[in-house]
């Protein structure tokens, strides 16, 4: 190494290293007096998920990579799914026995990732769902603050606008190009939660409210803050595809010792003989028990493979699952593999795939060797983002691969909240990563799962092999129009009950979905009522007294529905 580019390499192991493939990994690293020992580990594994199945879309598995030391001691994370590091999975609003659905915002899931969640040894304030009673609420259910977090619904006053989740009723599955996309039809509006006193989880809240709403709790504006996993969070690989290495540069500091990485991989809903469907408990008000699906199953799996650090390039693997996480999430323990789980069709001990090369059999398989530091160069940023077959849903982000120093890898992220900077870059929602070319090619990636007719913010970050992040290139873009199958709940029975969860909304939009929108005749009236109904809601909204005769001019006539039609 020349003298220069030592000295550079120096400076440069004097600040924070991120380096993912997903994500980033702080590893704080101490003046270097000395060479520094550059010593590269790369992680491969296939997740199988579950296949779609009728009522129920295609399940992608949450996952966990870490490393810890021979004593067991925790010592850095390497990635975590988006829902879990980024969306607060394991930490929002409502008991974890409620049911589960796309983009379903609340039933707090420590159960997904616990032998990673505990390993960490880390704790973060515990939210709960929070509120005051919408109009409706129930008897049983008003002035009860301990069942705050036991309902899907009633919590219209500490709600606002969701960026991300949607009613468990409102989302759709479309063809496109020949392929099921899964989005919500319309946006939502939820509560975010708040701290309870005295309480702690050990996962992490969710880090993507850059704002706080009217009705929110000045706790969410500590979310973000206090999460500090986001940066290491990526979007969930596809199924059945080897996914590229996760990669992580070892601080130079780190002596060579023996080491172990693990991969922790839990899916909703993987039932069995052994691990049933079936819940702790109903929704305590029947008007909600029909939404949503049953999240339990089988416990996360474990799989771990012991590794020597150093610069001898050996590769280490493991076909083996090392044992189950806790069902419940109530500790971090790892119970032995058993006969309970299955091994088969991507379910239990299956979660990720066998592949076979020239290391054998494997489903997960680390390898290490030094890494050139010739390759620490910063990357060059692509000049300009374009978009290409957009719709009210999906688009693709395309961009010319510019000339210098190569990356390994393009971050892509978006939100629909405020412009993408460098400061917020990693509170963005993270997407697939860009595909690889040589300079001059056209590479990008699809974005799926959007709001229709919505403002979206992107950001694309280059990566070098050994994780040096570039400038970011931005850009921005409306999705398309909404068509009928992608409209809300009703405007003015929502303004008038204040929420669209309420059991009545709920049941004049699952009407509307029923036995309007499938023909044309539907589809003129639905539309009609789109055009007038806004300027109506808004005076609903305004004036109690007429929100109290909508109230009791629609309850009975959806009491006749639900009557007529078993909604």
């Amino acid at each position: 190494m020349n003298q220069n580019r030592q000295s550079a390499y120096r400076s440069l192991m004097k600040r924070p290293v991120f380096a993912m493939l997903m994500g980033s990994t702080l590893l704080a690293s101490a003046s270097v007096s000395a060479e520094p020992s550059c010593r590269g580990v790369e992680v491969r594994f296939t997740p199988q998920g579950l296949p779609a199945r009728a009522g129920r879309e295609e399940m992608r598995p949450q996952i966990a990579v870490w490393v810890e030391k021979k004593d067991g001691s925790h010592l850095t994370d390497l990635f975590v799914t988006r829902s879990i590091g980024m969306l607060g999975l394991g930490n929002r609003p409502g008991n974890a026995w409620l049911k589960s659905d796309f983009r379903w915002p609340y039933g707090r899931r420590p159960q997904s990732l616990p032998v990673w969640a505990y390993h960490r040894g880390k704790s973060y304030g515990y939210v709960m769902m929070g509120g005051k009673c919408s109009p409706s609420c129930p008897p049983d259910f008003q002035g009860s603050p301990s069942d705050d977090d036991n309902t899907v619904a009633y919590h219209g006053p500490v709600s606002s606008t969701e960026n991300y989740y949607c009613s468990p009723s409102g989302w759709r599955i479309q063809k496109q190009n020949g392929v099921d996309v899964v989005s919500c039809a319309s946006a939502f509006y939820g509560s975010k939660g708040y701290y309870a006193a005295g309480k702690t989880s050990v996962y992490p809240p969710r880090a993507d409210l850059p704002s706080v709403g009217g009705n929110d709790s000045p706790d969410v504006k500590r979310f973000a803050t206090d999460n500090d996993v986001a940066a290491i969070s990526g979007a969930t690989p596809p199924n059945g595809k080897l996914i590229d290495p996760i990669r992580w540069y070892a601080d130079p500091l780190l002596p060579d010792d023996d080491y172990v990485l693990f991969v922790e991989v839990g899916i909703e809903g993987d039932f069995n003989a052994y691990w049933p469907t079936g819940r702790a408990m109903a929704e305590p008000h029947a008007e909600w028990d029909h939404l949503g699906k049953d999240p339990f199953g089988q416990p996360s799996i474990v799989y771990k493979v012991p590794f020597r650090l150093d610069k001898s390039g050996r590769i280490a693997t493991t076909k083996d699952y090392a044992g189950y996480g806790d069902a419940k999430g109530e500790s971090g323990k790892l119970n032995p593999p058993d006969t309970t789980i299955s091994m088969s069709g991507g379910s239990g001990g299956d979660r990720l795939a066998l592949n076979t090369d020239d290391n054998g059999n494997w489903r997960v398989k680390v390898a290490v060797a030094p890494c050139d530091p010739s390759l620490c160069e910063m990357p060059q940023s692509p000049s300009k983002l374009q978009f290409s077959d957009i719709t009210d849903t999906t688009f693709y982000l395309n961009f010319v691969v510019p000339s210098g120093a190569p990356a390994s890898e393009y971050r892509v992220r978006y939100q629909s909240t405020e412009p993408i900077t460098t400061e917020n870059f990693s509170r963005a929602l993270p997407a697939a990563s860009a595909n690889l070319g040589p300079p001059g090619s056209k590479v990008g990636t699809q974005i799926i799962g959007l709001l229709p007719k919505t403002k979206y913010y992107l950001a694309v970050q280059p990566v070098s092999r050994c994780g040096i992040a570039g400038p970011i290139t931005t850009a921005e873009i409306d999705t398309s129009s909404a068509n009928f199958t992608t409209l809300s709940g009703c405007f003015i029975a929502t303004a008038a009950f204040g929420s669209e969860l309420e059991p009545e909304v709920n049941l004049l939009r699952r009407v509307r979905d029923r036995y309007l929108l499938d023909n044309p005749i539907g589809q003129t009236l639905v539309g009609s009522y789109y055009t007038i109904s806004p300027g109506i809601a808004l005076l609903v909204s305004q004036n109690q007294p007429l929100k109290e005769l909508v109230r009791s001019t629609l309850r009975p006539v959806a009491q006749a529905l639900h009557v007529a039609t078993g909604l």
